[in-house]
């Protein structure tokens, strides 16, 4: 596992509320020349993508921004945090940017995550 971590400032998990998670397809589907589809697995674990979000102050949102762009190197590199459903750390990474949106005050960040060896 990484030795980077999600900033401890931050919040530690992505909101409950509005969370969506689903796993990668693990399956090839091969057409025989005839009787039924076989089916297999690709890998022998496959990832977990989370959509969520978190509400952080201005301060905090320019930790997020550096530890971005300067520790994971624009979301490329792997971290760990606490996974939303089990609450246990694992290792994580960006599948896109993250977005910004300005709640009175606050600041709404809503980000795709995709989980790695679920």
């Amino acid at each position: 596992m990484t030795d980077i971590v999600w900033p401890p400032v931050l919040p530690q998990v992505l909101q409950l509320k509005g969370l969506g998670a689903k796993r990668k397809n693990n399956v090839i589907r091969t057409e025989m020349d005839a009787g039924p589809v076989k089916t297999r697995r690709r890998y022998t674990v496959t990832e977990k993508v989370f959509e969520g979000s978190i509400i952080i102050t201005e301060f905090q949102r320019k930790i997020l921004e550096n530890w971005y762009q300067n520790t994971i190197g624009d979301g490329t590199l792997r971290f760990q945090m606490k996974d939303p459903q089990t609450l246990l750390p694992a290792e994580f990474r960006f599948t896109e940017d993250y977005s910004e949106d300005s709640i009175d005050g606050l600041w709404k960040i809503t980000m795709k995550l995709e989980k790695l060896n679920a």
